[in-house]
């Protein structure tokens, strides 16, 4: 079968499995508008997961087939598109772009390779670690992006083997594992963490601010990025003693010189940005807001970081409607009460649990749930409009439910199918189970700091 006839099979299969789950009883407790929203979602997440057709096309056919199906009108379904989130995006790509343009990721990755001194652990260690502060402010696939080349230049210079190094494999997973890490840092680290935020203000009417997510978010990955870059290079031991080229690497560094006028400028602009995000219970400027005209303030005459000749074709159109059209299903899931179905239906085991039980089972749970749906924005639209209604008729904070499905989202270890992932495997130097294997190990790291932050932090924050 050819790769076109595959990709008719699932549309086929898709409008099949839609009009099946459509036409069969309404289960009770669930509204055949519950049930036609539902299926609605189902289809658009097995579209994005297969992809029979590009992901953009497939994400604007289902925003319109929720009037065609009459699950909402035209007008709420647009407005629901237009969610925050997405603008948060489209600016995280700007920022992304405008530090390539600035020289400021070259400088960085020489400097990382001058402080490993040629020691491939060390080398992993210290890219994980500054991929990952990079992580906490610009979104996560615009990292892994940046990142990716800095470890294959160190995997062409040792000369590594497609599917065998070993040191290969720990370094672009590493870059991965990474920016998933430092991308729940702060909310600006990642359109998840604002997605999952602009969802429990609107199905639980919580806002948390951007210092309040930091509170955890960064001790977090203070932690858990050093451990997950040890469990790595113990999974895939180097298979060599030394990087070679350091010399060439140290002169290279050299030839830059002092910090060029864009360098500067880019810092100067993503400092103000921070220090803004990071004053939002003073001023209560959202952050997709604010990190959209900061966005705007690249391409300002003077500044001239970026023109949009450079940026249009850089910009990940594709999460961009993904995201989008993922808001708009999850409100209509929210709104024809499937989601409170849903929970009564698989949450029922977690009523009068302690919050320790509660927040363990949650976060093992949100990573488990990427191997049904690898793709994280999809993760955070099934599970928050859900999670927020089981809390509002169970008695229990609606935060402690969503604040680690916000976080572990980003957790994509199980399968290199999420766009993180992708831009690492893409490159053929390791496998879907080299991935998985890697996973497992930071599954664990991840899980047990995501329980202990919420747990002890949580509650100094504000947030449970």
């Amino acid at each position: 079968m050819s790769a076109s006839q595959k990709k008719l099979s699932w549309v086929i299969a898709i409008i099949v499995i839609y009009f099946a789950l459509t036409m069969m009883p309404t289960p009770t407790g669930l509204t055949p508008l519950g049930q036609k929203s539902l299926a609605l979602m189902l289809c658009a997440v097995i579209s994005w997961i297969f992809v029979p057709v590009p992901t953009a096309i497939s994400s604007l056919f289902f925003l319109f087939a929720l009037p065609l199906a009459k699950v909402e009108g035209m007008g709420p379904a647009l407005q629901n598109f237009a969610d925050p989130t997405v603008f948060f995006i489209i600016a995280s790509f700007m920022f992304a772009i405008a530090m390539g343009e600035s020289g400021i990721s070259k400088r960085i990755s020489l400097k990382i390779a001058l402080f490993a001194d040629g020691s491939p652990t060390k080398s992993i260690m210290y890219i994980m670690c500054a991929a990952s502060l990079v992580s906490t402010v610009i979104s996560d696939p615009p990292v892994a992006a940046a990142f990716a080349p800095i470890a294959l230049e160190l995997i062409n210079r040792s000369n590594c083997e497609k599917g065998k190094s070993n040191f290969a494999k720990a370094l672009l997973i590493g870059v991965s594992l990474a920016a998933l890490i430092g991308g729940v840092g702060t909310p600006a680290g990642s359109s998840i963490n604002v997605l999952a935020l602009q969802q429990l203000e609107k199905f639980a009417d919580i806002r948390i601010s951007f210092t309040q997510w930091a509170m955890i978010g960064l001790p977090f990955i203070l932690f858990v990025t050093p451990l997950s870059a040890i469990a790595l290079t113990m999974t895939f031991r180097p298979e060599i003693k030394v990087v070679p080229g350091i010399e060439d690497i140290k002169k290279e560094y050299q030839e830059l010189g002092p910090m060029k006028p864009k360098e500067i400028k880019f810092l100067v602009l993503m400092l103000i940005l921070v220090i803004v995000w990071l004053t939002g219970n003073v001023h209560r400027l959202p952050v997709p807001l604010t990190a959209t005209v900061g966005a705007v303030l690249f391409f300002l005459p003077g500044i001239d970081l970026l023109s949009w000749d450079t940026a249009k074709n850089r910009m990940g159109w594709d999460i961009i409607f993904l995201v989008g059209t993922a808001c708009a299903l999850a409100t209509s899931v929210f709104k024809s009460g499937a989601a409170e179905w849903i929970a009564n239906l698989s949450l029922a085991g977690i009523r009068g649990s302690s919050e320790l039980v509660v927040l363990t089972v949650i976060t093992v749970f949100t990573i488990v749930v990427h191997f049904l749906i690898p793709v994280s924005p999809s993760i955070v639209a099934v599970m928050v409009p859900a999670l927020a209604a089981f809390a509002a008729t169970n008695d229990i904070s609606a935060a402690l439910l969503v604040v680690p499905v916000g976080f572990t989202a980003s957790a994509a270890y199980t399968l290199p199918i999420d766009p993180v992932a992708l831009i690492t495997y893409s490159h053929g130097y390791y496998s879907m189970g080299d991935y998985f294997k890697a996973g497992i190990g930071a599954s664990v790291v991840w899980t047990i700091f995501m329980v202990l932050c919420m747990y002890l932090i949580g509650g100094i924050a504000g947030i449970v």
